[in-house]
């Protein structure tokens, strides 16, 4: 039989023993990580040594059911610069990654593809290059995915699409070719897609149209072609609509403001979408952003925008619509408005001084060049005194520059040449 003394030596032998011990990979794999980075200006890593339990590094956590495996690495905004390792694959039980806001570059370890358990990643604004790794498919559980702003090229591989649990795509800000994979619409859990200004090509894919959860979805920037698929219009969960800066065309399906009713972004500036405006848009009442510029729209200024009572941003400049300048009176009734961009559309007659001085007190950038307005320009104006940007240039405008601008004190942009002003600057200029 074991004396009192054995026993009690066993117990505080088994206590006393670090718990980093028992596990030398997750150790060594992070240890790799460390030797992988080679600048880290807020000593982040130093911490990340044997003499301390590698479950109190900073950035780490590990699990409560495994307490000594690692399920989590957080180095957000740290500025440090160096690659990933390939001993990122051993961390078997990992679930979260974030490096947001670093210097990485090098390519992604197809290592990646060896986290089954993982469901975060998030590797933004870092400069990792070359492909997707095409086994980030058999990270079955992700459920965050977000490499925006880095330098990875190639195609967007179609693996993607075997990831069902996904419902964030970030992939914005880099500079891939090819199209979007028809696979991305078999992720019927995706809520958001964020494709943006990221060098791709061809056609929007009909099966974008089966994501029924989608809420945020950003093409802009690309070089997209064709028409938008009818079934995009159905979605009715979109807040977020970006297109903007491809070169699409077709019209507007006229029941766009009832099919997308939670509307609070329309971007479609820069494209060749011609018709009228949709008058439907008027029922999307949450509508903040409406982006229609550089476009060829037709018909007359629609007097509906002021039913959009949360407009803050309204570009229409440099599209076909032509009209009295007193169209834009129901304007006055969008309260939040801050961006008003009516630049190169035909909007011909007499600034109304009741219109101009009662726009928005919020309304920080206004642009009516080459719009056609003549007569003098209304004193009202100088209202504006949230106004940081006037663009008057290459109109009919004539007499004397009103004295009130001078009280536009947060005024940096001003612009009235190619009109027929005549008098001095006003000495309020000098405010």
């Amino acid at each position: 039989m074991a004396s009192p003394l054995i026993i009690l030596s066993f117990f505080i032998l088994s206590f006393s023993a670090p718990s980093y011990s028992s596990n030398q990979t997750d150790i060594t794999s992070l240890l790799a990580l460390k030797q992988a980075i080679h600048f880290d200006p807020n000593g982040a890593l130093n911490t990340w040594n044997r003499t301390t339990n590698f479950c109190r590094w900073n950035g780490i956590t590990c699990g409560r059911k495994h307490p000594d495996r690692v399920v989590a690495i957080d180095f957000d905004s740290q500025g440090m610069m160096g690659s990933l390792s390939p001993h990122i694959g051993n961390l078997s039980f990992l679930r979260s990654i974030n490096l947001r806001e670093n210097s990485f570059d090098g390519p992604i370890p197809q290592e990646i593809g060896l986290l089954r358990r993982l469901q975060f990643l998030r590797f933004d604004n870092n400069s990792f290059s070359g492909t997707i790794p095409e086994n980030i498919s058999m990270c079955k559980n992700l459920v965050y995915l977000n490499l925006i702003d880095n330098k990875l090229s190639g195609n967007v591989p179609p693996q993607l699409g075997f990831l069902y649990n996904l419902q964030s795509l970030y992939l914005s800000a880099n500079t891939f070719s090819g199209r979007i994979p028809r696979s991305i619409g078999n992720l019927t859990s995706l809520k958001h897609l964020s494709l943006a200004a990221c060098g791709l090509n061809g056609e929007i894919p009909e099966s974008l149209a089966r994501l029924s959860n989608l809420t945020f979805l950003q093409l802009g920037g690309n070089n997209l072609t064709g028409t938008i698929p009818p079934g995009l219009f159905n979605i009715s969960t979109i807040y977020h609509f970006g297109v903007d800066s491809n070169n699409l065309h077709g019209s507007i399906p006229s029941t766009i403001g009832r099919t997308l009713p939670n509307l609070k972004l329309l971007g479609l500036a820069q494209n060749q979408f011609s018709g009228s405006i949709p008058i439907s848009l008027a029922n999307a009442s949450l509508l903040e952003e409406l982006a229609l510029s550089l476009n060829s729209f037709t018909g007359l200024m629609p007097r509906w925008f002021g039913k959009l009572l949360r407009l803050t941003y309204l570009y229409v400049g440099d599209t076909l619509i032509e009209d009295d300048i007193s169209s834009i009176s129901s304007l006055t009734n969008c309260t939040n408005l801050q961006i008003l961009d009516l630049s190169e559309i035909a909007l011909s007659g007499a600034i109304p001084d009741s219109i101009i001085g009662n726009l928005s007190v919020h309304l920080e950038f206004l642009a009516l060049a080459r719009t056609q307005v003549h007569g003098k320009i209304p004193p009202g104006i100088g209202n504006l005194d949230g106004l940081t940007y006037l663009n008057l240039r290459e109109n009919y405008l004539e007499g004397p520059i009103p004295l009130s601008i001078g009280r536009l004190f947060n005024l940096q942009f001003l612009d009235m040449t190619g009109n027929e002003l005549t008098s001095d600057i006003p000495s309020t200029f000098g405010n």
